[in-house]
């Protein structure tokens, strides 16, 4: 290529000192004036001829630091799918020949789907400011992997889709996670949890205190005179295997949570102080 290129100048220069003679002659009408023109098309011819030299070395070069392969990012690398001496290809048809895959691991992301209510319900609160944006890229998230307990690891949202899927009602968001000592794996499964509110504090009751009237739902409690007296609350979410009550109870209540078949309400009783256990979280 280079060869071709060092002929393609000599063309050139040749075609250059031609065609200045030729319009030496010209000037003084001693030359037709196709042979000037023929002059002039044979320098353009040459020019051109020059540069698709460079670009065809150009191309060469390219080509040459290509089959030195670098990857833009750190992390762990798959089994190699070629072995030396195999032609691999790569070009704009699609006909690649894949070497390995590699996978980024400190940082590692976590991506997720939330259903279109509770984005909802996150923006309601946002808007309210009672909760960050999910766009700032500060809420803080946890997460556990499937044979932990509790919310060992902490990271942040830092990406929430511009859509809902209207197939499944649900929205792309991703968190990510610091994973220096490389526990997560590309592909592993988790459950992660995101705060729906700012931190509070809540009455939590277990589930079994809680009684079904119809669409209600009602505790059982015992007033200072020891009588039963029932009261309409609205539960929210479970935390750490009990249910928060956000509305229709005191702190100072006292929450029937064991005997609830023997208790009415209006009768006397003679109660007993209990012990709340929280009960384990189902997957």
């Amino acid at each position: 290529m280079r060869a071709q290129l060092a002929q393609s100048q000599a063309q050139v220069e040749l075609a250059t000192r031609q065609l200045g003679r030729s319009a030496e002659l010209r000037k003084k009408d001693y030359e037709p004036a196709s042979n000037y023109d023929q002059r002039s098309s044979d320098l353009k011819v040459a020019t051109a001829a020059v540069e698709a030299a460079k670009s065809a070395i150009r191309s060469a070069e390219l080509n040459v630091e290509f089959t030195r392969i670098m990857a833009p990012i750190t992390g762990r690398i798959s089994s190699r799918q070629v072995s030396i001496g195999n032609l691999v290809t790569g070009n704009e048809s699609g006909t690649t020949t894949l070497l390995t895959t590699i996978v980024s691991l400190d940082p590692i992301y976590f991506n997720f789907d939330m259903s279109e209510a509770d984005n909802l319900a996150y923006q309601r609160a946002t808007a309210r400011g009672a909760l960050k944006s999910t766009r700032d890229n500060s809420v803080a998230v946890s997460l556990r992997l499937t044979d932990e307990k509790g919310w060992p690891h902490e990271g942040r949202l830092d990406f929430v889709d511009n859509h809902v899927d209207r197939n499944s009602g649900t929205i792309r968001a991703r968190a990510i996670f610091a994973n220096a000592n490389h526990l997560f794996t590309a592909g592993q499964f988790g459950r992660i949890r995101i705060p729906g509110s700012e931190p509070y504090k809540a009455i939590l009751i277990p589930d079994a205190a809680l009684v079904t009237d119809q669409s209600r739902k009602i505790v059982l409690t015992v007033n200072d005179d020891n009588v039963v007296v029932p009261k309409i609350v609205r539960p929210g979410p479970g935390s750490d295997g009990l249910r928060i009550i956000r509305e229709g109870l005191l702190p100072t209540d006292r929450v029937i949570i064991n005997g609830l078949m023997r208790a009415r309400p209006g009768a006397k009783v003679a109660p007993h102080p209990g012990t709340i256990e929280a009960e384990p979280e189902t997957e």
